[in-house]
């Protein structure tokens, strides 16, 4: 079944590049890349995050080829749209995602095929900030003693490994990603059916009412686990302009879903499905309330708040309320936003963040403090980051200072400085990013660039260079029709 799919995807790219030249007949628009990345097979993956670790000399390297296709055929105002993701081992990701709408109705459904499924759950440390912890996966290669993931399987997760690797999206990143999964085995098994989202969205008397259907196998091919969660939501505007948004939560959790190597394209957002490993009946309940409020104009202050309410787990009750402000001091040209994090029922102040943005000229500046409780019972108060821009005509330095927060953990001053360099000539773009573990000092790794677009084909190159030696080497070659 999935060699003929597979045939099918390959017949359609002919097709579509054919029906590209005569621009006023093409049914089927879309984009194809190919990326082919070389890394030295003595570079050891870090415990943590990026960088990677390699030896000066480079005798041996692994070479790693990735194609993604992506098609949309618009057929009578409804768009369905194919997106096919080939390695080394064949297709590991193929989805179908049909959109349109009917009058006031808009809906989206998609249709997931994939050799693996890994249920990534968003939970929040103890200073309300989101992180991922994995707590379920097929196939089932649970391991607590993980280094590379720091022990993501132990939920909650307090660690940053996860989701710098799922959000990172850079070379390094992905191949490690890659590597992982292709270690553990989850790219062995064929496609099977993994998951279908179905989403209604309907506006009616000033109200847009939304509700989003999930369902998933979270079990392998011969040995099917199904599970169904809904997410159901109101959202209105009053005539002020304050947005107020309910959603509820059942037999779902917020979170993510990954696929094949938890690429871009193979990670599915918006919630994934709630398994407390027992009956099936115990698990489509309600799990979760959530209440946003937006836009609120007080004396020049536009005020926001995310409340979160849990009725499964651990913490049950009101277990998180964010409450932002943001405001500019006009004779200052400064804007300044503020975002507190509350949780627990006695609702504990764990962390304010205050953000300032201030523009002169071609040069803006944002700097960030973070006010955080201490075990005395004061507060203190640290500096977070300081990004400075200067976009001159031509050129754009972009400076990035992140301050260590935890002087018990850091073995300077700094947690990293990072200088970007972007600029563009005619069709050439370059950007270089120079990593330090302090100011200009405790050189890390260099990432240059370089993209060259010839009509509707794009050539890129990325090198990564170390210390010592070259890191990776990725060419990308993309086609839009």
């Amino acid at each position: 079944m999935f060699r003929r799919l597979a045939i099918l995807m390959a017949v359609l790219a002919v097709a579509a590049a054919g029906w590209s030249l005569p621009a006023q007949a093409a049914p089927v628009s879309g984009s194809a890349t190919l990326d082919i990345v070389f890394v030295p097979q003595s570079c050891v993956p870090p415990l943590v995050r990026p960088p990677l670790e390699c030896e000066s000399k480079i005798d041996l390297v692994d070479v790693k080829l990735e194609a993604d296709l992506v098609l949309t055929l618009s057929v009578s105002g409804v768009d369905i749209t194919s997106t096919s993701v080939f390695t080394f081992k064949g297709m590991e990701f193929q989805s179908f995602t049909f959109t349109g709408t009917v009058g006031a109705l808009a809906f989206r459904s998609v249709i997931i095929f994939a050799p693996n499924i890994v249920e990534i759950e968003i939970v929040r440390d103890q200073y309300g900030r989101a992180r991922y912890c994995i707590n379920l996966q097929d196939p089932d290669t649970a391991s607590p003693s993980d280094d590379l993931f720091d022990n993501a399987y132990d939920c909650p997760y307090s660690g940053s490994a996860l989701i710098g690797l799922i959000e990172g999206g850079g070379v390094l990143e992905n191949l490690i990603l890659a590597a992982e999964f292709d270690r553990r085995g989850h790219l062995d098994p064929a496609l099977t059916f993994r998951k279908k989202i179905a989403e209604l969205s309907l506006s009616l008397a000033g109200l847009t009412i939304g509700l989003r259907g999930m369902f998933a196998n979270i079990g392998s091919a011969q040995t099917p686990k199904w599970r169904m969660g809904v997410v159901a939501s109101v959202e209105g505007q009053t005539v002020s302009g304050i947005t107020i948004r309910g959603e509820t939560w059942i037999g779902a959790l917020q979170g993510l879903e990954c696929f094949g190597e938890c690429k871009p394209l193979e990670v599915i957002r918006g919630g994934k499905i709630y398994d407390d490993g027992d009956d099936v009946e115990d698990d489509f309940v309600i799990t979760e309330e959530k209440l946003f409020i937006r836009n609120l104009k007080i004396a020049g202050v536009t005020f926001g708040a995310r409340i979160e309410f849990a009725f499964v787990g651990p913490s049950v009750g009101l277990t998180f309320l964010q409450l932002t402000q943001d405001f500019t001091l006009a004779p200052f040209g400064l804007s300044i936003n503020n975002v507190m994090n509350v949780q627990g029922p006695d609702l504990t102040i764990v962390a304010d963040t205050i953000t300032t943005n201030l523009k002169i000229g071609d040069m803006a500046m944002v700097a960030s403090f973070i006010i955080r409780p201490a075990a005395t019972g004061a507060f203190n108060i640290y500096f977070a980051q300081l990004i400075t821009t200067f976009d001159a005509p031509g050129m754009k330095v972009t400076d990035v200072l992140l301050p260590c927060l935890d002087e018990n953990t850091c073995t300077s001053s700094l947690l990293g400085h990072s200088l970007i360099l972007s600029t563009t000539v005619g069709d050439v773009s370059l950007d270089v990013t120079l990593s330090f573990a302090d100011l200009f000092t405790g050189f890390q790794s260099a990432v240059v660039n370089v993209s060259w677009k010839i009509g509707n084909t794009t050539i890129t190159s990325t090198t990564i260079v170390g210390e010592n030696a070259l890191l990776g080497q990725k060419f990308s070659f993309g086609f839009t029709f």
